[in-house]
């Protein structure tokens, strides 16, 4: 049974000096603490392979590099018409390399100091979160993602009261997200949008809004896979999305690593994490933006 005198993080009995001497506990702590909040598995999916040469080589698809050249009918004894596909031009996204440390002197390892450790590790977890979140969200705003601006932001959004006072249905979140995803029918590439990503103010709007009908609202809009709030998207902007379709990412170390390592100048150890990730678009096609919502 747990026990109030007997220092526990992430559900096991630790001491520093054991966390320490196993790098892996340490990482799996980070990993947890980064992956509730992280917005890159919201738009990108994992290689699945380690990059190699620096960079990761993919090609941006649009919607028309998914049909060749018209075909025609055959007449008896004749050929089939050549088509010409597109070949799309390659790209190449260089990694980089994202990391930071901190310092446990021995006297801390001593004294058991987990309290500073769990701190140490949840900060570094939350940095190196930010980063990649960063990263990716500068991705995306790079990218060719078809974008639309509604005629009124969800600042002032209306469900009750008098008529005279209610939000048009065409002014309504549900109304741009309905457009949002004619635009992906449109292109006939067999996109559904299945999470809203959105900044926490646009959320509050929503929550506000809505109310205990947001669930509701969005099961109906198609978000299976619900609403998403994070501090890197710009405020004022929704993105729309199928979940984990937009991009690529893809890393030359073995994912998240976690180092801890002796330094006998200061009587202290070191505990390193980094990761080196390669991020992207290659899908713009599979997400839509909508901007000027504040």
């Amino acid at each position: 049974m747990p026990n109030a005198l007997i220092p526990e993080l992430n559900g096991r009995q630790l001491t520093v000096d054991v966390a320490l001497r196993q790098p892996t506990i340490l990482k799996a702590r980070i990993a947890q603490l980064a992956d509730a909040d992280l917005l890159l598995p919201k738009f990108f999916r994992q290689l699945g392979a380690p990059v190699q040469g620096g960079g990761l080589l993919f090609s941006v698809i649009a919607a028309a590099d998914y049909y060749a050249s018209d075909v025609e009918m055959r007449t008896p004894g004749a050929e089939y018409r050549v088509v010409e596909g597109v070949d799309p031009t390659p790209q190449i996204a260089a990694v980089e390399d994202w990391g930071g440390r901190f310092q446990v002197t021995d006297e801390q390892i001593t004294r058991n100091a987990v309290n500073y450790l769990d701190q140490q590790t949840t900060q570094l977890a939350n940095t190196i979160a930010r980063k990649l979140d960063n990263r990716a969200v500068a991705a995306l705003q790079a990218a060719n993602i078809g974008t639309f601006a509604p005629a009124a932001g969800w600042d002032d959004l209306t469900f009750v009261g008098p008529l005279t006072d209610l939000t048009p249905s065409a002014d309504r979140p549900t109304a741009h997200f309905a457009e949002a995803q004619e635009m992906a029918d449109l292109e006939e590439l067999g996109v559904h949008h299945d999470i809203l990503v959105v900044h926490p103010e646009q959320a509050r709007q929503l929550r506000t809004a809505y109310a205990e009908g947001l669930d509701d609202m969005l099961a109906s809009a198609g978000f299976s896979e619900g609403m998403f709030a994070n501090p890197r998207v710009p405020v004022g902007v929704a993105f729309v999305a199928q979940k984990g379709m937009v991009g690529t990412i893809g890393f030359e170390s073995a994912g998240l690593v976690v180092e801890v390592y002796d330094d006998r100048s200061t009587r202290s150890k070191w505990v390193q994490a980094y990761a080196v990730p390669a991020i992207a678009v290659d899908r713009p096609y599979a997400a839509k933006k909508i901007t000027a919502l504040s």
